[in-house]
């Protein structure tokens, strides 16, 4: 049987209205955050999950944190590995602005609804946040509609990424980032961000350069190959050509006073044979 003809629930006027109010209230009790697309650079095509990802833009938009208490989740916890801290966050975001400020990024998977994945900047608090689900039908089609989406997101992991949002989100790999320090030989500066190669391949990404603190060090992230001593490193877009004259410090998070990376390393050197091509297989 049809429904009362008399009565109609998604009067066009009445959901123009309801959305100004949605969206005033939002920019009234949200925060300012910072929507940050995933790009996929490369794809394990046999586990279908992203290799080597970056984030090259940030979107400046209203959003506000339901849970106006604090974060959600486990909070900090210790384990075996240190401290953990596994805040979690559900953020509200107006689909207006969803559609006039981040849908027409072209490095969404679907440009529909936020992606899983991507990353939300809080600078309240600081912190970044990885997209883990997003609920688009709470509250369910009011006044015939639906309005805002939800995203249900935890605090993010790094795994190696390249961050270029030009924003503060991007300490992250600064902090964090495998890093190489080397003793440059020669003369010239290298620019900061941008690509060093050796023999014409990009190995690495500079982080640090300094010729008075430390002379002639440079430090480098993002490293696909292994350093030697005599190497010709050329900064991409300074054009500078320097040669490595000695590989100064190895550090998995150089900022970290209690990273034990190197005994680490020290340690594996009385177990492992790494003058070997294969130091985990059998001998043949």
């Amino acid at each position: 049987m049809p429904t009362n003809v008399f009565f109609n629930h998604a009067v066009q006027s009445e959901q123009h209205l309801y959305e100004d109010l949605v969206v005033e209230s939002l920019r009234m009790y949200g925060q300012e955050t910072f929507y940050l697309p995933r790009q996929i650079v490369e794809t394990d095509t046999i586990f279908d999950e992203d290799v080597q990802s970056k984030f090259g833009d940030a979107y400046s938009v209203e959003m506000y944190i339901e849970n106006a208490e604090g974060f959600e989740g486990e909070g900090d916890l210790m384990s075996k590995f240190g401290v953990e801290i596994r805040d979690q966050a559900t953020f509200v975001l107006s689909v207006r602005s969803w559609e006039r400020f981040v849908a027409t990024d072209q490095n969404l998977a679907t440009s529909l609804r936020p992606n899983e994945g991507d990353l939300i900047y809080l600078p309240l608090s600081g912190s970044l946040f990885e997209i883990k689900f997003v609920e688009h039908e709470q509250p369910f089609y009011q006044v015939g509609k639906l309005f805002v989406f939800k995203l249900q997101a935890e605090l993010f992991e790094y795994a190696g990424e390249d961050f270029d949002t030009e924003t503060d989100a991007d300490f992250v790999e600064t902090e964090q980032a495998y890093r190489v320090d080397l003793r440059m030989g020669g003369t010239g500066a290298y620019t900061l961000g941008e690509n060093v190669t050796l023999n014409g391949t990009v190995v690495g990404e500079v982080v640090g350069y300094s010729e008075d603190i430390t002379p002639n060090q440079l430090e480098v992230i993002h490293v696909t190959t292994t350093f030697r001593v005599g190497d010709t490193l050329v900064g991409a877009s300074s054009g500078t050509s320097r040669t490595i004259s000695s590989i100064t410090d190895l550090t998995t998070m150089s900022q970290d006073a209690n990273a034990q990376n190197l005994d680490f390393e020290g340690k594996a050197d009385n177990y492992l044979d790494f003058s070997e091509t294969n130091p985990f297989g059998e001998v043949t």
